[in-house]
């Protein structure tokens, strides 16, 4: 790796930029930082004019400054690559340079593989070639440059990359062939030419494969497909290759033994082969299949020909993404499962909820596989979501007349009906599409009993009957599709010229594609629109189903047509219901519990409801006993319950919720830390969960972590202010186990704000001093003018035991910000008014903290001595304070050099932070009993150690802590040849 002198590190282009930190793939944080990164990595080993630079940046419209901001960038830039002394990134007149070796991006990687394959196949060998291609696609993550601005020579280069990454794919796919993977690769072709339908070496490789399987047919249809698709956009006949190959694998088929049906030779005979292959060929092909007609023709008398039926719906034009669901639904179409049953029906059935597409994709896959189905297509809207659905036996009257049958012949019956449909449609290949099913007994008698028909299904009900059929769980567009439809439907350069306001148009929509559609066809015929203007009318959050209609297209009515669908059922509580308090909630998801509490029922009664809701695709459930509502769907529920339910309903049920909050976050706390300081016990609930150890009570705070500060934020807008800050301040001892010291500023600020709302004098002290001590934490000045606030408002209202705690809190600022000198002093004063007082177990953490400061400043005796003596007092009260007292005890024994007591002290510390489910203390009780164990001599526990330490600082997101252990995992990596590796103390 080359970057002179700099530790090895690589770039990333092939998909969002990223470097090489030395422990992992990292991104680049700035889009402006990705775009210079970019503009550099592209022109490697150049040097780049600075002029280039700010044109890549800005373009036309530089700000004055942009000299300054480029050299800024670049300063920022080698902070985020660690290249802090300018050895990879060089200031070079007139600009800049990077220095890259010959394999120091995977592009680079890419491309040496790429030339392998290519000679390992000109060699003979396509085994090899077939893994070097492999290995070479595999470092695609997605499209190129993928989060770095598009500007020109990021397209040209992306034009580029993505040409040699397809070229790449063609090679690989075509060694496959040559080791005999034919089946295997069938998918795959489909799916490229779905993205990149005008490449003939792709429909060549496809004919090929088809015809390596025995799917004869299916590779004449192909050079079908093919020759459309080419002649709709460039006007020409496919090349000679494609040509050669029709005509091969016409010839193979004139000269087969005569085992195709009459039906399928009649499909060929009629093909798109005229004009394709010489005269000759052209005439002993149809007389051959004329042949092969005679030879298998019908017994029973001659007759009309029977209808043929082509009902499906128009495919549209703008058809975007859904590429995978697209790909299984058309290999679920085309042949039969190998494994299931020779005579069972393919049936593929597409669910979701409302305005997911799912009539658009299940009319999309049908056409891409009608030409499989000569004798017909049929389609039906079975209304399955509307109050009246269609009744199975008149849409069987209706397919049977569609299929030639004599409306005087049809019968009565609905059972005598089906048995005449599967009757009719035996040996036929027909399509079948029923759209929007209510549920298995509508589908059941519409299906045929012969294998050579397919069905498609869409419908918004979960029905177990159907799901162990093909299956597609619709969901929301992700966001690159959700761009690409909202482009192609506005059809200009608004989307490019606004990507903000796109962004937020697209937020607004939530992924759902008919509110995508909408709005992108309102601004198609609204030219003199700005997409800020739609951005702007979909930000009201109360108006916004209100803005997604246009023409006979409504997000709001389409959700209704599910809504009227519910049914209370055998469940206590009225699904309907259910939801509209659902969109009272405005956390992002709920358990079961949760819900309980907010709807006044049992759990298990609930649990009923809300499963109703997923089946009827009104509701997610992302994990068991877990629920979330799409975000329109959840305005769509707020309406619903602003219109029908009680004002009182409404807001006991949120009252309901939102006490159950603080009921268990009291009850966490009381398991986590149940010498904390409080000022009244929590209220009891009748919906409470039972968090009877340490691990329960975190399981409960990290399922919940989103779900509390929620809470917060709804109580103190809903004016129940009480709530609010009690939810905080139980929450702290949290907070601190896990180390989210975000949340616990977000919520002790509304939390502040909420007891001064109150009058809570006394609660404001100690919101006020969580927040301090918090934002201390975060290294943040602010925390000394908050923690002497609320010392003030202690002393002032006489609070002894909330004024020695900030009292504690100011010396551990000090210490954090100012450094342990700072903090001594402070410390010292406060030990002498905590052992006037009565309060053991502050006395305990004064003492602890004490001893650290001791310990940083060299005063190792005193350290031992405060620590052994908070041990004593800490040990039959509180097992927080006396993981830390016991740790720092076992680093004055680190810092003394008795390693035999350093390890089993701090070995017991990090068995008391484990018990008490302190992350951050856990990983910095490892960090130094590994320095420890190094010291001694043990290195293997001493990896362990630090191992286990790295895990838990990555987990807390802290790269400096991250960064120390690794430097001290690589000085493990060559030990010295004398080390005496034992077994770790215990």
């Amino acid at each position: 790796m080359a970057f002179g002198q700099a530790a090895a590190m690589r770039i990333r282009v092939l998909g969002p930029l990223e470097v090489w930190s030395g422990e992992g793939w990292v991104g680049i944080s700035a889009e402006k930082w990705r775009a210079l990164l970019a503009c550099l990595v592209l022109n490697a080993g150049q040097i780049v004019p600075t002029e280039t630079l700010i044109f890549e940046l800005w373009a036309d419209t530089p700000p004055p400054t942009s000299n300054n901001l480029v050299s800024i960038y670049v300063n920022q830039l080698r902070r985020a690559i660690g290249d802090t002394d300018g050895r990879i990134l060089i200031r070079r007149k007139p600009g800049y340079q990077l220095k890259v070796g010959p394999d120091d991006t995977d592009l680079q990687r890419f491309e040496s593989l790429v030339a392998g394959g290519r000679d390992a196949r000109s060699r003979g060998d396509p085994d090899t070639a077939a893994a070097l291609l492999a290995e070479a696609e595999g470092l695609w993550r997605g499209r190129f440059l993928a989060d770095v601005p598009p500007t020109m020579l990021v397209c040209a280069e992306a034009d580029r990359a993505t040409e040699l990454r397809v070229s790449a794919a063609e090679l690989r796919i075509e060694s496959n062939l040559e080791c005999g993977q034919r089946a295997e690769v069938i998918p795959e072709l489909r799916r490229l030419l779905a993205e990149y339908p005008l490449r003939e070496r792709l429909w060549l490789l496809l004919m090929r494969a088809l015809r390596g399987t025995g799917r004869h047919a299916e590779a004449l249809n192909i050079y079908g497909e093919a020759r459309s698709v080419i002649a709709e956009e460039l006007g020409v006949d496919p090349g000679p290759e494609l040509q050669q190959m029709y005509a091969e694998l016409l010839s193979a088929d004139a000269t087969a033994p005569p085992h195709p049906t009459a039906g399928e030779a009649d499909e060929i005979a009629r093909g798109e082969i005229a004009g394709t292959i010489a005269a000759g060929a052209l005439a002993d092909f149809v007389g051959a299949a004329a042949e092969r007609e005679g030879a298998a023709a019908p017994t029973e008398p001659a007759g009309p020909p029977r209808p043929r039926p082509a009902q499906l719906p128009p495919d549209i034009a703008d058809f975007t993404g859904r590429r995978n669901q697209v790909d299984y639904l058309r290999d679920a179409l085309s042949s039969p499962d190998a494994t299931a049953d020779p005579g069972a029906v393919r049936i593929a059935v597409i669910a979701g909820a409302a305005g997911l597409g799912k009539t658009t994709l299940g009319v999309h896959a049908a056409h891409q596989v009608r030409q499989l189905f000569p004798d017909g297509q049929l389609y039906v809207d079975l209304s399955g979501a509307s109050s009246e659905p269609a009744p199975p036996g008149d849409v069987l009257a209706r397919f049977l007349r569609d299929l030639g049958v004599d409306g005087d012949k049809i019968p009565v019956g609905d059972a005598e009906r089906a048995a005449l449909y599967r009757t009719q449609l035996t040996g036929r290949r027909v399509l079948i599409l029923l759209d929007d099913a209510k549920d298995a007994a509508q589908v059941r008698p519409l299906l045929p009993g012969s294998a050579s028909c397919a069905v498609v299904v869409t419908t918004r009900n979960r029905s177990p009957y159907l799901v162990s059929t093909g299956f597609v769980d619709l969901n929301t567009l992700p966001g690159p599709e959700a761009l690409e439809l909202f482009s192609r439907i506005v059809r200009d350069g608004r989307p490019a010229a606004e990507p903000e306001a796109t962004v937020q148009v697209l937020f607004a929509c939530a992924g759902l594609p008919l509110a995508i559609r909408i709005c992108a066809a309102r601004l198609a015929t609204r030219g003199q629109w700005r997409i800020a203007t739609m951005a702007a009318r979909l930000r009201d959050e109360r108006h916004r189903l209100d803005e997604l209609q246009v023409g006979d297209l409504e997000v709001r009515a389409s959700f209704q047509v599910s809504y009227d669908s519910l049914r209370a059922g055998r469940s206590r509580v009225d699904p309907a219901h259910a939801f509209r308090l659902l969109g009272l909630w405005s956390g992002q998801r709920i358990s079961t519990p949760a819900a309980a509490a907010l709807i006044g029922e049992p759990e298990g009664d609930v649990a009923d409801a809300l499963e109703t809701l997923v089946d009827v695709n009104l509701l997610e459930s992302p994990e068991p006993d877990w629920y979330q509502l799409h975000d329109l769907l959840r305005l769509f529920a707020t309406e619903r319950a602003q219109a029908e339910e009680p004002e009182e309903i409404r807001h006991s049920a949120v009252a309901r919720l939102l006490r159950w909050y603080p009921a268990m976050a009291e009850t966490a706390a009381d398991v986590i830390a149940p010498q904390r300081y409080r000022i009244s016990p929590g209220e009891p609930h009748a919906h409470g969960l039972l968090l009877d150890s340490v691990e329960a009570a975190l399981t409960w705070y990290d399922s919940e972590r989103a779900g509390v500060v929620a809470a917060i934020r709804q109580a103190a807008a809903a004016g129940l202010h009480d709530i609010a800050w009690q939810l905080a301040v139980a929450l702290f001892p949290l907070f601190d186990r896990r180390g989210n010291w975000a949340d616990c500023i977000t919520a002790h600020r509304i939390a502040v704000e909420s007891t001064r709302a109150a009058g809570q004098r006394q609660a404001e002290a100690w919101t006020v001093q969580n927040l301090g001590q918090a934002l201390a934490l975060v290294g943040e000045e602010d925390a000394f003018t908050y923690l002497e606030e609320a010392l003030a408002i202690r002393r002032e209202i006489s609070d002894r035991d909330g004024e020695a705690q900030t009292a504690i809190s100011l010396a551990y600022t000090y210490n954090i910000l100012r450094g342990p000198e700072a903090a001594f002093d402070h410390s010292l004063r406060n030990l002498e008014i905590l052992r006037r007082g009565g309060n053991r177990v502050l006395l305990g953490i004064g003492l602890t903290n004490h001893a650290d400061y001791c310990l940083a400043l060299g005063r190792l005796d005193e350290a031992a001595d405060c620590s052994r003596e908070a041990l004593g007092i800490l040990a039959p009260l509180e097992k927080h304070g006396r993981g830390y007292a016991t740790e720092t005890l076992g680093r004055v024994y680190l810092e003394s050099d008795r390693l035999s007591e350093a390890i089993a002290s701090l070995n017991e510390a990090y068995r008391l932070h484990l018990a008490d489910g302190a992350l951050r203390a856990q990983a910095a009780a490892l960090k130094y009993l590994a320095e420890a164990q190094r010291r001694a001599g043990y290195t293997d526990q001493a990896r362990e150690s630090l191992t286990a330490a790295a895990a838990l600082f990555r987990k807390l997101k802290v790269d400096k802590e991250v960064a120390a252990v690794q430097s001290a995992l690589a000085e493990l990596a060559s030990p010295p040849e004398n080390a005496d590796v034992g077994q770790r103390p215990r």
